[in-house]
């Protein structure tokens, strides 16, 4: 018994030290899936103003320049992993332009297609 005793502050140090460096990790595993989720928020929310942009007006519905809109339409291929959404978005502008009476429209059609190509590549 009295072996028993002699070892017994020992344990409580290694308890403690066991449960702070549990409460550490279980801390910092918290901390990363909260950072994770942000970031992912925040890609998405990029995402969707680029679709905005690439529709051709902002997110406050205010018309944009064609060059923005191009540039828009190009950026999109940076979300790959919004492939399953980009697509249908960019092929429904690509019906919408339809028989376009602004030449400049051709450089619209070039993004969309090669951007719609990148895409379904994944």
């Amino acid at each position: 018994m009295d072996e028993a005793l002699k070892y017994l502050p020992l344990v409580t140090v290694c308890v403690t030290v066991i449960g702070a460096s549990a409460t550490f990790l279980v801390g910092l595993l918290k901390w990363i899936a909260q950072r994770k989720t942000e970031q992912e928020q925040r890609q998405y929310e990029a995402f969707h103003r680029m679709v905005c942009i690439a529709s051709g007006v902002d997110e406050t519905g205010r018309v944009i320049k064609m060059a923005q809109q191009v540039a828009a339409i190009y950026q999109l291929q940076a979300y790959k992993q919004y492939a399953f959404a980009a697509i249908p978005v960019l092929q429904q502008l690509r019906f919408e332009l339809g028989a376009p009476t602004d030449p400049r429209a051709d450089y619209i059609e070039t993004a969309l297609n090669n951007t719609i190509k990148a895409l379904s590549e994944l």
